[in-house]
């Protein structure tokens, strides 16, 4: 049997740490989640080749590959879109590659779900494609599936506004080669929007449930990069204790932490650092005395001077942070980008190898945009900014008022 891993997409919503990085390649935790895949696939032995449906950045997925993979038991074969295809032109790209029925991964998928699960509730059903679903909490960001006693798929809609049920397309499926028959060649088709809802309305779609022992996360923006770290050290937590120090880090003995913490090798923290909890440090980064870390992210490599700030932000590698700096409110830095010392960011996003020097464009708006037209601006931040930034920014305000589509997209500089 073959798994078909559907790895080309171009991870907008991520940017911009997927300005740099193939959106299966985001890791979790130091590990690509391209890698956690492939050690789940490893264990199912049915499965003797593994397809990596690729377009975007598939020169840095080969590498990897090629790196840190070279040891892995089973076949794997790269298939390059010649343009994107979305999920069904990727599929039917893979059609020479696979017979009978096959195993379908979105490589954005970050879970511990049994696969052999899927393949044998597959094998139980008259048909054509099985679907594993799960329940979530905002349904109406993904392909609702609605059931009938027998697991039979009824009903399927993609992003309805009022979803009648919280059930949800999990990115995970068993397909008969023959559903790639009626998709055409070399032509953009959302396996979701298009094919799916074709062959439930035919009564060929199954569905399998996602038990509530396993975990998923469909890793799309910098939340569910924020989520699937916070399963992941709880995870941890079970097992091996309130936090993680990795062999090689130097942690000083004042430093305070409060777990769930992840800090990985080659570490180096300074003194009177605290790190509360559903922080992950990244490999060989250099932290400076009495800086303050709260549910953040470091990818690795990066520096963060003294007394700096990161509370609910994301650090792409190699980042350099200057003293004194403040990050909140999921602020998403970008590899090799520097930030000055003194800047205060709230909640935006910085372009890879981007200096910042300036603070005043980097505040992310939180406001209803009627607010910052210039005579009706608040006279004191609803952020809790300090004054000298908030005055500034409203002087930016008076004279060029950000557009909706900017506000919207946090596209602040």
């Amino acid at each position: 049997m073959k798994a078909v891993i559907l790895a080309g997409g171009f991870g907008t919503r991520l940017r911009p740490l997927s300005s740099t990085r193939p959106k299966p390649m985001i890791p979790v935790l130091g590990k690509p989640n391209l890698q956690y895949l492939l050690e789940s696939l490893e264990k199912i032995q049915e499965i003797d080749e593994i397809i990596l449906s690729v377009h975007y950045m598939r020169g840095e997925i080969r590498e990897f590959i090629d790196e840190k993979m070279a040891d892995y038991p089973k076949t794997i074969r790269f298939v390059n879109d010649p343009m994107p295809l979305e999920t069904g032109g990727a599929l039917k790209n893979v059609e020479d590659y696979v017979d009978g029925d096959f195993l379908v991964i979105y490589g954005d998928v970050f879970t511990n779900f049994d696969f052999k699960e899927l393949i044998k509730a597959h094998k139980e059903n008259d048909g054509l494609i099985t679907v594993a679903v799960t329940k979530v909490y905002d349904p109406e960001k993904y392909g609702v599936v609605e059931l009938d006693d027998g697991n039979q798929v009824t009903h399927f809609e993609e992003k309805p506004h009022r979803p009648r049920t919280n059930l949800v397309d999990a990115g995970i499926y068993m397909v008969n080669k023959k559903v790639l028959e009626e998709i055409p060649k070399n032509k953009e088709v959302y396996f979701e929007r298009e094919v799916l809802p074709k062959y439930v309305a035919r009564g060929l779609v199954y569905a399998h449930k996602i038990s509530r022992g396993y975990y998923w996360i469909d890793l799309g923006t910098p939340d569910d990069l924020f989520y699937a770290h916070q399963v992941a050290m709880d995870e941890i937590a079970k097992e091996n204790g309130y936090f993680v120090i990795k062999e090689g880090a130097e942690v000083p003995e004042d430093v305070e932490i409060q777990g769930p913490v992840y800090i990985d090798e080659g570490v180096k923290i300074g003194h009177g650092v605290k790190i509360k909890a559903y922080t992950y440090i990244g490999p060989n980064t250099v932290v400076e005395d009495r800086a303050y870390f709260k549910r953040a992210i470091l990818i690795g490599n990066d520096i963060v001077r003294e007394r700096s700030e990161i509370k609910d932000s994301i650090l792409g590698e190699g980042v350099v942070v200057g003293k004194n700096v403040i990050l909140k409110e999921t602020a998403v830095v970008g590899d090799y980008a520097k930030i000055y010392d003194n800047l205060v960011i709230y909640g935006a996003k910085v372009l890879p190898w981007k200096k910042v020097e300036e603070y005043e464009a980097y505040i992310k708006i939180k406001l209803d945009p009627t607010k910052v037209r210039p005579g009706v601006t608040p006279d004191r931040c609803p952020l809790g900014l300090p004054e000298c930034i908030y005055t500034k920014f409203k002087a930016i305000a008076g004279e060029k008022p950000p557009c909706d589509e900017c506000i919207e997209n946090q596209w602040l500089f």
